[in-house]
């Protein structure tokens, strides 16, 4: 099966006292979105129709196809921010945990390596693991403007690197806008292969596009499953109404507990392999609604590792947080009764590592609820390409509701240009001397140090 269950009741003041969500506010909340959504079907946002259209689908399976033909043994990926998280949560979710240590967990596939970073110390390190086998290796490079000058400096790095091996232009894919920017100038000019972002498809939204699917596609994932979990989420949404449609009733209760002063949204997943998606879900939620003074702060958690982390802050902490918990768990690793000397520990033998983290899951529930902090939470029955595909898009539509309902464009980041005109500028780059100077200035300030 492939079932996402959803429970809000420990967001409701039965669950949590005066920290709950009112009914008639949610129920009121919900009624706005509802109108809302039936204007958002007559003109779809861009990234409400990948499901449906399946965007470049025949060139990410060719171009995957013929790649995989060429007995590749390292995939990097060059991207940040939207251009990696994506392909980052899927990987954690789908292959193996142990995927990139040894051949037997990787059937075949190759090493991934993704550079979302430009620390020289990761990128050093990255180029040395690669460079024995920079004949076999595959480089995947994501911008949408093509000028996000972490990325393009990497790429002039690992061109470099790659131009010695024969048939290198074969293995460089350049993802990117249609039309516009830099990588299509230096495609058109090097002949490399090129897939492209839609148009109208910001990056944190772009994660079922090529820019999340094509490095899925030459590790074997089905991309095909993960589009159709998409669509049957956006069929959900587009089908029920009220507090049965689940986009609704999160985006509601999330801005209605932002709005109550409860603005720390925690994303505490009890499944290892949706860590990724807390990461990619902070980029989406912070980026698209931290504007004009609003919006809510997201930060992870990880169950249950945190439990003896920061469930102490959660439970008897400021009461200024929505705890999200996710939980899947299938596998079954039986607890052998060792230790029989040991009545303290009898109570776990003979059960298993599965029923004790469920057990984990629910005892954090009940202890945050008694405190009075309030979560929800959405149990997978199991972590599939269908489930994330569904998930991706579900957030998605909870964030551009929730940046209707506190009145900003879910679509923009002029916060993260200005922080790009000063680093171009630093840099060198033409028509930004003005901006030089002014960073110059800037900086030449005195500041007030103390150095150990």
């Amino acid at each position: 099966m492939n079932t996402i269950t959803l429970d809000i009741t420990n967001a409701l003041p039965d669950g949590v006292g005066e920290n709950g969500i009112g009914r008639k506010e949610l129920e009121e909340t919900i009624a706005r979105l509802s109108e809302h959504f039936s204007k958002l079907i007559a003109s779809p946002m861009p990234f409400m129709m990948l499901p449906s259209t399946r965007f470049q689908f025949d060139e990410m399976r060719s171009l995957a196809d013929k790649i995989g033909k060429m007995g590749i043994k390292n995939m990097v990926l060059l991207g940040i921010g939207g251009s990696s998280l994506g392909t980052q949560t899927i990987y954690d979710a789908l292959l193996d945990p142990f995927h990139n240590h040894e051949e037997r967990f990787r059937g075949g596939k190759p090493r991934y390596f993704i550079l979302d970073n430009i620390d020289p110390h990761k990128m050093g390190a990255i180029i040395e693991t690669v460079l024995p086998d920079i004949d076999k290796t595959v480089l995947v490079v994501i911008s949408k403007s093509g000028e996000t000058p972490e990325t393009i400096s990497q790429f002039m790095i690992f061109k470099e690197l790659m131009k010695k091996s024969p048939g290198f232009q074969e293995r460089i894919v350049l993802i990117t806008d249609r039309e516009k920017g830099i990588l299509n100038k230096i495609a058109a000019k090097e002949g490399f292969s090129v897939l492209n972002v839609p148009d109208g498809v910001g990056g944190r939204f772009s994660v079922l596009t090529p820019v999340g699917l094509f490095p899925c596609a030459l590790m074997g994932i089905n991309i095909d499953k993960m589009c159709a979990g998409a669509a049957g989420m956006a069929a959900h949404i587009t089908r029920y109404d009220g507090d049965e449609n689940m986009a609704f009733v999160i985006a509601a209760i999330l801005c209605l507990m932002d709005k109550k002063g409860k603005n720390i949204h925690v994303l505490m997943p009890y499944c290892e392999r949706l860590s990724g998606f807390a990461d990619w879900f902070r980029q989406l939620e912070a980026e698209s609604l931290g504007k004009k003074g609003f919006g809510p702060t997201p930060t992870k958690s990880m169950g249950v590792t945190d439990q003896h982390s920061q469930l102490q802050l959660y439970v008897e902490g400021p009461k200024d947080k929505c705890i999200v918990l996710f939980y899947s768990a299938t596998r079954e690793v039986p607890i052998p009764a060792s230790f029989d000397y040991l009545d303290d520990v009898a109570y776990l033998a003979n059960k298993d590592m599965k029923d004790l983290f469920h057990a984990e899951f629910q005892g954090t529930r009940l202890s945050l609820t008694q405190a009075g902090t309030p979560n929800i939470s959405l149990v997978l029955d199991e972590v599939t390409d269908y489930n994330l595909g569904a998930l991706f898009y579900l957030f998605e539509m909870v964030t551009l509701l929730m940046g209707h309902l506190i009145g900003v464009n879910a679509f923009d980041q002029p916060g993260v240009e200005q922080g790009k005109i000063y680093t171009k500028a630093m840099m060198g780059k033409k028509g930004l001397e003005k901006e030089r100077r002014h960073t110059e200035e800037l900086l030449s300030k005195p500041a007030k140090a103390i150095v150990f």
